[in-house]
């Protein structure tokens, strides 16, 4: 995980009680968790909790979100989390307590993050079947084999089908497509 200076300088700042007493330190924490998680109507005001240090109680709060966030993205357990404090020597009391609430708190940093994204709907299952299409022309009767695809797919926890009909030909070169793009993801992730 790779954090900007600054953002990691603000964390380091946060260790100093005589900046932020303990009081302020946890209500920030909370509001920090309330805003990433999208529960408004619980956070308290930023202006409420130091309004003689408004300034350094939003950047404190823009550091923690950043940090919260990226570790949550990169699914960082508490220890990981430690660690990396620790290799930016950032370390003590309120280092424990920020840990302790990001722990209990990063399934619904997670989650809110996994909403928020604007990725593509994942593969989940494929199931198929084999039809024969039977045509009667003028003269003969023709039979052909036709493939019904259903697939599965999972978007922030939105099950969705999605459902289509092909021929064999279409079939291989679907399959084939397929292939080539693992071929692809696999020779990139190579480099």
């Amino acid at each position: 995980m790779e954090l900007a200076k600054e953002i990691i300088n603000g964390v380091a700042d946060i260790q100093n009680s005589n900046s932020l007493s303990e009081e302020t330190f946890l209500q920030l924490l909370e509001i920090v968790v309330s805003c990433i998680c999208r529960n408004i109507n619980d956070a308290k005001s930023i202006a409420t909790i130091c309004p003689s240090k408004s300034d350094l109680v939003k950047t404190a709060i823009a550091n923690i979100s950043c940090l919260f966030t990226e570790a949550a993205r990169h699914d960082y357990d508490e220890e990981s989390l430690k660690t990396f404090l620790h290799n930016e020597h950032i370390s003590g009391q309120r280092i424990e307590k920020l840990c302790n609430i990001y722990i209990n708190n990063k399934q619904d940093i997670q989650t809110q993050l996994e909403l928020t994204g604007n990725s593509i709907p994942h593969i989940v299952d494929i199931d198929w079947r084999l039809h024969h299409c039977v045509k009667f022309s003028t003269c003969r009767s023709t039979s052909v084999p036709l493939y019904n695809i259903q697939m599965t797919t999972k978007k922030c926890n939105e099950v969705k089908h999605v459902t289509f009909t092909c021929t064999v030909q279409q079939l291989q070169e679907l399959v084939y497509k397929l292939k080539d793009i693992v071929r692809h993801i696999e020779k990139m992730s190579n480099m």
